[in-house]
């Protein structure tokens, strides 16, 4: 039996990982779910999507999230879904099969673009992920000339 890219594995999922925002209480997602996303609109990178009736998330295709926390901001203007003290609830994976470096071709796109040291290289191929370091910013995405990185849920 073949087996799947992991970004193959992801599209078999009716909907694919949504990144939260950073600061999102998912105990309190049932409030965000009809609000009008006042948070979209004071994102300075402009990565808060929001469809309606579901929760914003996060689109990291053009930029990352900078933690500047605009959109707690707004959110608390709006009734304070968002808190301060939770960060981004996901971390990067990278799918080997879509990824430069797992075949053979030196890209160090993602880790130029990590701001948190987070991601490694053994040598200059095969970069690796430290999940503890990631922060989940999204920076390493937009970067990558293979769309190789994926987001998953943050384990506790």
């Amino acid at each position: 039996m073949p087996k799947k890219p992991l970004r193959d594995v992801f599209k078999d999922h009716k909907k694919p990982f949504a990144v939260p925002l950073p600061y999102f209480n998912s105990q309190k997602a049932h409030i965000c779910v009809a609000c009008v996303g006042g948070c979209v609109s004071s994102c300075p990178e402009n990565i808060i999507v929001k469809a309606p009736d579901e929760p914003p998330h996060l689109d990291f295709s053009q930029s990352g999230c900078t933690f500047c926390g605009a959109c707690l901001k707004a959110c608390a203007e709006l009734g304070g879904v968002l808190e301060e003290d939770i960060g981004i609830e996901a971390v990067a994976l990278i799918d080997t099969a879509a990824c430069l470096g797992h075949q053979g071709v030196v890209c160090l796109a993602c880790q130029d673009a990590c701001k948190d040291g987070a991601i490694h290289f053994l040598g200059m191929l095969k970069p690796r992920i430290d999940w503890q370091a990631c922060t989940g910013c999204g920076f390493c995405v937009g970067v990558c000339p293979t769309q190789a990185i994926l987001f998953m849920k943050r384990s506790v």
